[in-house]
């Protein structure tokens, strides 16, 4: 089990920080954005990147039986200058330009706070499965906050699913420790599910012991129950 999982299943867990990262669509010539609902109103540095404290209310992000979850995310709208003077119309000013931001990704990084840049496991920098949504539409404008609607990038409402090739092991274009593998642990197996400590020799076996070694079978992409018939 990786050290974030070990982490979460802790009576009293480290504190929870939540990271966004706002990316243009292709052809748009805007640099990305990216924030953090600090507490104590400092930037957050995690995985070299560092993220904006910012007004920020996100909401939703969990899963349910009633179908593809529709998150709330509320930005601040007003920006403080480094003389005290307040510049209010900061987003507002970015959705006009471009068309409510519909489209634009929201990359939410979730982890926690011993894992980012003055942590006690800053140098071993984990953090839970990386979610990437899409700006569905620009729900309300108070002028202090915007609230956007976001959708998942696989929302299949109202579309027809392919036909898919059903295996008892993890699809090909799922990435060892990439976003859909989902795992960042220390841990490192080769391919047959042994120890190892070289990581050129960590490599995922993409059968279900190999999630179950790593403490990953939430996120163990194929069908374990499946038979081959002729």
């Amino acid at each position: 089990m990786g050290v974030i999982h070990a982490e979460k299943q802790k009576l009293v867990p480290n504190a929870i920080v939540q990271l966004f990262e706002l990316r243009p669509p292709p052809g748009v010539s805007v640099p990305a954005m990216r924030f953090t609902a600090s507490g104590n109103g400092q930037a957050v540095t995690f995985q070299g990147l560092a993220y904006e404290a910012w007004a920020i209310e996100a909401k939703g992000f969990e899963s349910s039986q009633k179908g593809a979850p529709r998150p709330k995310l509320s930005i601040g709208n007003v920006a403080t200058l480094s003389d005290g003077r307040e510049v209010r119309g900061i987003f507002t000013a970015l959705v006009m330009q471009h068309q409510g931001l519909v489209g634009w990704q929201l990359v939410r990084r979730v982890t926690h706070a011993k894992f980012c840049e003055g942590g006690a496991l800053a140098d071993f920098p984990e953090m839970y499965p990386e979610e990437t949504w899409l700006i569905n539409r620009r729900e309300a404008d108070n002028g202090d906050a915007i609230t956007f609607e976001l959708r998942s990038g696989l929302d299949l409402a109202g579309k027809k699913a392919p036909g898919v090739l059903v295996t008892r092991y993890c699809p090909a274009h799922v990435v060892y420790r990439g976003a859909h593998c989902g795992y960042q642990g220390v841990a490192m197996f080769d391919a047959r599910e042994q120890p190892v400590t070289d990581p050129r020799l960590d490599k995922c076996g993409k059968r279900l012991a190999s999630c179950r070694i790593r403490g990953n079978l939430p996120h163990f992409g194929g069908c374990p129950g499946m038979r081959r018939y002729s």
